[in-house]
């Protein structure tokens, strides 16, 4: 059930309107709660542009004088104590509720932002005319997702990785609340974050993401109250999880999209339901036996076998298990997960697989293809060197598949055309690379040859003749342990590579059979940054010009000679 929005019952003492209203729930906040205050009132955005609706909810620690001494400094924080609600959905939404600025941002009272938060995702907002940006956030003693603060001005949600996060700490349009009359649920009090996000997510036009700058701080304190801290019954473990299903269910048409977002939502059940409760001794008997009976609920409900791509291979396996009601097999697993240990690889017939407990344990009866990892595998890549040879274009660099040994032979550069996909293959030249094997990207592996050296002469590469018209993606195909994988370079590049433009490199020129002259021209996509090729017809320059008359000792005649101007004086 989500809350009526009723109208604001707290007079401001300006008219103006600011453009981010800060909502804080603050419960037994302090010593921390004066950093996130401090951290708010120094933004460069200037105070003249935020308001602050902060809502003391019950707190016994000194967090509300706290609060109230901020107040005394700055008009625009506004303070509302109360008795303590039991959880932060109803103190935010008291706090919506006052808002007024064009923009609101929820900020939990431990963390605290980067100076220039507010002012680049006002910056990014107005700009993109989106309706929610996300805030890039480092982590401080605790994870945050790295894929969803992928710096875009323009994501969409089914394709885009933002889905990973739903934290409400975001900047949202106002009106776009308003208008959809978006709130915390009040009798959740756990994940009521993730149905508020979500229908923001569903019901908005442009999603941005600020990822260029760290914006917000989340952090995990040492001792302090959260605001939701007693107790979970089976229903509130795996209520919010119900619901959002529900929600993403009803309104999400797109097949992918749904599948995505549902499979968001089932990694949630696997680390944050099914193990935990089966790990715990504290969970034997009725309350694990009801957790489960709602978990397998939900699966009967949403579950569709296309999803397990979205998942990782321990929560498939773990799922897999779960639903086939091999429990032996699930509690192995479970306490496999509990001691935190990074599975080996094994690889076979070209293809990684995890080597959790269960692979290739025929008692266990688990299908191999829930181990698969090698779509996962992140080829690591730099480009350190290019140089125009005559019609040849010379590249260096390094690049390993992580997780598997470098130094084998086969790897091959890739020209790639955008629109017919006709690919053109060279071989490269394996090069030395011991800073690797002792390097900050050390893991401890062979990366003694990683680098790569390779010359495309662009006149022969198609079968002995020149590369047609097109433009041309540049990739590397890498080959380790009998696996291959594709990626593009020039994104990442060393710290000495040149980049700037270059002169179009002839590889044809024009003749009395062809008019025109096949160019080459060089160019770095936007915004990744990776190198490709711009091949076409041109007619040819003009003929270079003879040498400037000034460049050359010019003899005058003595008739014609100028007179040289006296420098010196009359003697």
């Amino acid at each position: 059930m989500f809350p009526s929005v009723p109208p604001a019952d707290v007079a401001h003492e300006s008219e103006t309107v600011p453009d981010v209203s800060v909502v804080m729930a603050v419960f037994n906040a302090m010593p921390y709660l004066t950093e996130c205050l401090q951290s708010i009132v120094t933004q460069t955005l200037g105070m003249e542009c935020i308001e602050v609706i902060a809502v003391n909810d019950g707190s016994t620690d000194g967090s509300g004088a706290e609060l109230d001494r901020y107040a005394a400094l700055h008009p625009q924080i506004h303070v509302i104590h109360q008795a303590n609600s039991g959880g932060p959905s109803q103190p935010r939404n008291r706090a919506l509720d006052l808002a007024r600025g064009r923009y609101t941002f929820v900020v939990d009272a431990d963390d605290y932002l980067g100076p220039e938060a507010f002012q680049r995702l006002v910056a990014m907002a107005d700009t993109q005319h989106s309706d929610i940006v996300l805030a890039k956030h480092v982590g401080v003693n605790r994870p945050v997702s790295v894929k969803a603060y992928q710096h875009a001005e323009r994501v969409d949600l089914f394709t885009s990785e933002v889905y990973r996060t739903l934290n409400s700490i975001k900047l949202i349009r106002r009106e776009l609340l308003e208008r959809e009359r978006i709130r915390f649920p009040e009798d959740l009090w756990l994940g009521e974050d993730q149905l508020f996000m979500t229908q923001a997510y569903l019901a908005a036009g442009t999603i941005s993401v600020v990822g260029d700058y760290d914006c917000y701080f989340a952090c995990r304190r040492d001792g302090g109250t959260p605001l939701t801290s007693r107790p979970k019954t089976p229903g509130e473990r795996i209520a919010h999880i119900e619901r959002v299903m529900r929600l993403v269910a009803d309104r999400v048409e797109d097949p992918v999209g749904r599948r995505r977002m549902l499979a968001r939502h089932f990694r949630a059940l696997v680390d944050k339901v099914v193990v935990p409760v089966v790990r715990s001794p504290r969970f034997e008997g009725a309350y694990r036996q009801e957790t489960l009976e709602r978990a397998m609920a939900v699966c009967r409900q949403w579950w569709d076998e296309d999803m397990a791509g979205e998942l990782s291979a321990p929560a498939r396996v773990t799922l897999h298990c779960f639903l086939q009601d091999k429990t032996d097999m699930l509690e192995v697993l479970a306490r496999h997960d509990a001691r935190r240990e990074a599975p080996e690889k094994a690889v076979i017939g070209g293809r990684v697989y995890l080597r959790l407990p269960g692979f290739k344990d025929e008692t266990a009866g688990i299908p191999d293809e829930l181990f698969d990892v090698t779509h996962t595998l992140q080829v690591v890549h730099q480009l350190d060197r290019m140089a125009w040879r005559g019609t040849r274009v010379h590249l260096a660099g390094h690049t390993y598949i992580e997780g598997l040994m470098s130094g084998y032979r086969g790897t091959e550069l890739v020209l790639r055309e955008r629109g017919t996909r006709l690919e053109h293959h060279v071989p490269v030249e394996l090069q030395a690379t011991p800073h690797l094997a002792s390097g900050p990207d050390a893991d401890g592996l062979d990366r003694g040859t990683a680098g790569f050296a390779v010359e495309v002469d662009l006149r022969t590469v198609a079968g002995g003749g020149p590369v047609t018209a097109g433009t041309w993606d540049v990739l590397l195909r890498v080959h380790a342990q009998g696996v291959s994988r594709r990626v593009r370079i020039g994104s990442v590049r060393s710290a000495s590579f040149d980049a700037t433009a270059r002169r179009p490199l002839i590889i044809a020129p024009a003749d009395r059979g062809a008019k025109t002259a096949l160019v080459a021209t060089v160019f770095f996509t936007r915004p990744h940054g990776n190198l490709s090729l711009e091949v076409a017809r041109r007619l040819p320059l003009p003929s270079a010009p003879a040498e400037p008359a000034e460049r050359h000792p010019r003899r005058w005649p003595a008739r014609l000679a100028p007179r040289r101007r006296r420098t010196a004086g009359r003697g």
